[in-house]
This record gives structure tokens, C-alpha cells and sequence, in this order.
């Protein structure tokens, strides 16, 4: 109750805010969560469906999401954060049965108190809050519940007098949801094996849990590589030399979030890379040597930590091994979509948490100093909680709405390009074109070899009919073969804008250059209803895409449309029936289906 009251009184102020950032793209867009009756076919693509193409497969974020939509829809984003604050309440509780079971060989009144501390530090430390409080990274909660469940399960079977195997099913079950829950839940099968491993008594247990872990590994392999997606643009491999540099800055960065979490925002980084100006670039780049030497410095001292709990406390140098291996993934070790990033802290913090308090709790038995000096201690860590609640609590209304969002992690440093793009959006919804073309002049300043940002760019001068910079803007986005067909549905509207061509032949070539691309292709729906004479071709194009992706209710509700305006009234009610089992919340198919109801036949 203590852990789940914590993180409940920490997050709270998060039941105020809206969808942000990616939230857009996994929650507003995503066809796939809007009825129950898709959850099969969710399970078969993976994520960013209607938006940026991507690696993430992760059909149980996608499972909740439609829990979601069903109970709350989009105009109560309250209970979508909620749900994210339960998950994540959850996930510390399971944190809390793993670490008691994990410490076994401690009398049960002190190993239950130091797993409730570390329980509530993690729940309310401010790094989870981007995995919190963001909806869209509710698959970090998803899996540590799952995974930290698993653990718990596992270790209970151990211990267990009755129903062993019960248990063991409970316990593999979850460790395979973790997988499917995000990519790094499948760390929790390895680092179930390293504590079989470790301890003697239960490595008898090591083969037969391999050949479970193998299944799991299969049947999400299975999954994911049979599931539909369409590959993102490969960046540029970093260099072998320059690794050991980006993660050596990325564990001094990480070491000080932990430490003392003030500093925090999205879109980090840390490579050299240019910024508002020359002054600025060179601090940047001063800062970031400085930080490699930190790093490495940091480094040598958790190896010399890791060489005295194998000698002296086991159990933390087991801790320490688990946050290794959940570490190793995030390290820069191995190439990812960015370089450093708060919430990938989320579940190797924990194993770091519990490697501390064991070795707090078996350096204060040792300790023999004076009460008072015990006393000054305990109130530096009870003030540094104190501080890691108010930042978190705090830092909840950063998140309250889009502009909110951008503007605070602007502030807190991260002004990257992808930023100032973003806020350039946000400007020219808001009608505030000048200061939209400025921020999106700064962007490509800093980045000029972003095609996606020259082709926003191209967008806002085209709706600011500045014709011949949107072409020129254009032929930059064009440079980039993942963009072809969006330019050529952006050329098709400037075209058309600029001299009054028909932009039909150009809005054909991108659907053919994506032809899975919902929105180009509903583009040139709407393009080919508004021609005379094309009824027969609109339907045929329809037909065409449902056959593909039967699953969207608004394309049901576009053949609705078109077979009511032919006065073919019983297909278009099967339409309408259609679109409306595809979409609980579709009230414009349901009204429809009421009104062609009371027709006379």
C-alpha cells in the first residue's frame, strides 16, 4: 500500500495532461486500437502504423491502447494516463515480491523493508516519468510488470511445497509478455538464468528454464518476424573508435540523472554536434570531453565496486551483474535510434537501487561512528527522496499539453532541430506563421541535410503561398529515397496551387510509390470522388485497399459514401456495419446506419 500510495501521490498531477509527442502517431492515428475486434490483427504490425516508419514491435502497448479507447476514447486522456500510473504502480509492487524473494537468505523483517525502499525509490524516482507519465511509453511499465512478475513467480516456484508447476507456468508466462510488452523486456529471460545460475541450489534448474527461454524466444520470434512493417530509413553505422567515447559520456550522464535528477528533458545527446551558435558548439564540445573523462573515471570506480561485492556481498554483486546486463543494451554499445535517453534507465535503475541498499545496509551494521553522524546521514537521504518526489511531482506539468511539452524541454536543453521543427508545427496551427518559418529557418540551419525537415518546410511555405521556395524545399526533401512519395503529394497540392494543374498523375505516382501509405492514398480517394465520371474507379480503389487493410473504419466509411451516392443503399449499409464494428466510438456510422434504418424500402 506504502508503494502504490507513493507513486500514486508522485503522478497524479499527470491525470491533467493531454497526448504529446509521439502520442499523436501511437494513440490518435493508430486504426488498430479502435475495437476490440482488431486485437488479432494488431498483433500482426507493428508500431507507428499511420506514421514514421519503425523497429517496435510491440503488440501488449497496442493491446492497452485499445483497452483504452474502449472505456475512455480521446476526449478523456485522464484515463489513459491513469492507466499508465497503474501499470507503473504495479510494476514497483512486482519490483517489490522480486527483490524479497531475491533476497532470501535475509531475515524476512529487514530483506521486506529493503525492498519496499527501493521499491518506492524507483516508483517515484524522476526518471521513470517519461515512461510514465508520456502514454506512448507505457511499454516500459508494460514490461517491467510483466518481466518483474516473471521474477517473482520464478522464485516462488523454487520455494514452493505445492502446485511448483503452477507457478512455473505463471512465471514464464509473464517473462514472455515482457517480450512482447517492449524489445528490452526480453532482457528479463537472461537475467532470470544469471540468478538460477548464481545460486547453487538452483542451478539444477538452469537446463530445463533454457529450453523454456528457448520456446519464449521462438514463439516472439514467431511474432515479430511474420508480423507486417515497413522498414526506417538505416542512420549512418557510428564508428568502432568512437563507441567506447559515446559510452562513456552515456554512463556519466546516466550516473548523475540517478544522482541528483534535475536536469531532465527529452532529446538528448551526447555527440558533438553544432548548435545555436559557434560559442555555443565549442562549450557544448568542451563539456562533452569533459564528460568522457568523467565517464571512464566512473567506469573504472563501478568495476573496483562490481571486484568488492564478489569478495564481500554476494547478493549485490548479483544486482550489479542483472543492471550489466539490462545495462548493455542502452550503453552505446550497440547502435539504437538515439544516444541516451531517460526513461531506457527504467528497469536497469532498479537492479542498481537494490545493489546500493545492500551494500548501505551492510556498511551501517558496520559502522561505528557516533550516533549523531548516523543521524546526519539519514536525514541526507531522506532529504535527497524528499527531492526526488518534488522533482518528480513537479515535473508532471511538463508534459500538460503539446507546446507545454516542446517549450519546457527547449528550456531544459534539449533544443534539438527535431525540436524547433515541432514548435515550428505547433506555431503555424496556432496562425503564428512568421515565427513558424523562423524556427523551421533555425532547424535547418543546425541540420540542413534533414530532408524530413525541408519537407515540413516545403508545407508551411506552400500554405503561406510562397510557391517557388515550397519547390525549392521540395527538391531538398527529395533527396532522400523514404520521402519519394510524400513529395510527390506535396508537389500534386503546390501544383495545383501554384498553377492550377490537375494533380491527379502526380498524387497516382505516390500511391504507387507507397501504396500501403493510408493517407496518400486517401488523398487521392478524395481527389478521384470529386471527378465526374470516376464513381466506378473511386469504388475499384477502395475495394483494391480493403483487400490489403480491411481493418480501417474510416475507409469502410468512405465506400459508405460512395455506394450510398449510387444508390446501392444495402451495400452501403454493410458498409456502414462494417465501419462501425471497426470502430466502437463511431458515431457517424452508427447515425448513418439509423438513418438508412428508417427509409422506406
Amino acid at each position: 500500500m506504502l508503494i502504490i500510495a507513493a507513486t500514486l501521490l508522485v503522478y497524479w498531477p499527470a491525470l491533467r495532461n493531454g497526448f504529446v509527442w509521439d502520442d499523436t502517431a501511437l494513440v490518435l492515428r493508430d486504426p488498430l486500437i479502435r475495437s476490440w475486434r482488431l486485437i488479432p490483427e494488431g498483433f500482426q504490425h507493428f508500431l507507428f502504423l499511420d506514421a514514421t516508419a519503425s523497429n517496435f514491435y510491440r503488440p501488449l502497448q497496442r493491446l492497452s491502447f485499445v483497452f483504452d479507447y474502449q472505456v475512455y476514447g480521446f476526449d478523456q486522456p485522464w484515463g489513459w494516463h491513469l492507466t499508465s500510473i497503474l501499470a507503473h504502480a504495479g510494476a514497483a509492487v512486482a519490483l517489490f515480491f522480486a527483490a524479497n524473494g531475491l533476497l532470501a537468505q535475509i531475515e524476512a523483517r529487514v530483506r521486506q523493508g529493503i525492498a519496499c525502499v527501493v521499491a518506492v525509490i524507483w516508483a517515484i524516482h524522476p526518471l521513470a516519468t517519461s515512461a510514465v507519465t508520456y502514454v506512448a511509453g507505457r511499454a516500459d511499465p508494460l514490461a517491467a510488470l510483466f518481466g518483474f512478475t516473471g521474477v517473482a513467480l520464478g522464485l516462488a516456484s523454487i520455494q514452493a511445497q505445492r502446485r511448483a508447476g503452477l507457478w512455473k507456468l505463471g512465471a514464464a508466462l509473464c517473462l514472455f509478455l515482457a517480450t512482447l510488452s517492449k524489445e528490452s523486456g526480453m532482457i528479463f529471460l537472461p537475467l532470470w538464468l544469471l540468478i538460477l545460475a548464481w545460486r547453487k541450489e538452483t542451478r539444477r534448474l538452469l537446463l530445463p528454464w533454457a529450453g523454456i527461454a528457448v520456446v519464449i524466444v521462438g514463439a516472439y520470434s514467431g511474432l515479430r518476424f511474420t508480423a507486417e512493417k515497413v522498414p526506417p530509413p538505416k542512420a549512418a553505422p557510428t564508428p568502432a573508435a568512437i563507441r567506447p567515447i559515446l559510452a562513456a559520456r552515456a554512463f556519466a550522464g546516466y550516473t548523475g540523472l540517478l544522482v541528483w535528477p534535475t536536469d531532465l528533458h527529452m532529446e538528448r545527446d551526447v555527440t558533438t554536434h553544432p548548435l545555436g551558435n559557434p560559442e555555443a558548439t565549442l562549450r557544448h564540445a568542451h563539456a562533452l570531453e569533459y564528460q568522457t573523462l568523467a565517464g571512464v573515471l566512473l567506469l573504472i570506480g563501478f568495476v573496483l565496486w562490481m571486484r568488492h561485492c564478489f569478495r564481500r556481498e554476494p547478493t549485490a554483486a548479483l544486482c550489479l551483474a542483472a543492471f550489466v546486463i539490462a545495462y548493455l543494451p542502452i550503453s552505446n554499445v550497440f547502435p539504437l535510434n538515439a544516444t541516451i535517453a531517460e526513461h531506457w534507465l527504467y528497469v536497469p535503475s532498479a537492479f542498481l537501487f537494490l545493489a546500493v541498499a545492500l551494500m548501505v545496509r551492510a556498511h551501517w551494521e558496520r559502522l561505528t561512528t557516533p550516533r549523531l553522524l548516523r543521524c546526519v546521514l539519514a536525514g541526507i537521504a531522506a532529504a535527497w527522496v524528499g527531492l526526488l518526489f518534488y522533482v518528480g511531482f513537479t515535473r508532471q506539468a511538463d508534459w500538460r499539453d503539446q507546446r507545454t511539452f516542446i517549450t519546457s524541454t527547449m528550456a531544459a536543453g534539449g533544443e534539438s532541430a527535431r525540436m524547433l521543427m515541432n514548435l515550428g508545427n505547433v506555431e503555424f496551427g496556432a496562425g503564428h506563421q512568421e515565427a513558424a518559418l523562423g524556427l523551421y529557418r533555425e532547424a535547418l540551419r543546425r541540420t540542413p541535410d534533414q530532408p524530413i525537415i525541408w519537407l515540413g518546410y516545403a508545407s508551411i511555405l506552400l500554405r503561406a503561398h510562397d510557391f517557388d521556395g515550397a519547390r525549392q524545399a521540395v527538391e531538398h526533401a527529395e533527396k532522400s529515397p523514404f520521402l519519394v512519395a510524400d513529395c510527390l503529394n506535396l508537389r500534386a497540392s503546390l501544383e495545383s496551387a501554384a498553377s492550377g494543374r490537375d494533380p491527379g498523375d502526380l498524387l497516382r505516382q505516390a500511391v504507387a510509390a507507397a501504396p500501403e501509405n493510408w493517407s496518400i492514398r486517401k488523398r487521392y480517394l478524395e481527389y478521384l470522388h470529386g471527378q465526374p465520371g470516376q464513381q466506378q474507379a473511386t469504388l475499384h480503389e477502395l475495394h483494391d485497399f480493403l483487400q490489403q487493410h480491411p481493418f480501417r473504419a474510416e475507409t469502410w466509411r468512405m465506400l459508405a459514401t460512395v455506394l450510398e451516392e449510387q444508390h446501392q443503399i444495402p451495400l452501403a449499409i454493410e458498409a456502414w456495419r462494417e465501419a462501425a464494428t471497426r470502430d466502437v466510438r463511431d458515431k457517424i456510422s452508427r447515425t448513418e446506419l439509423q438513418r438508412l434504418a428508417a427509409v422506406p424500402k
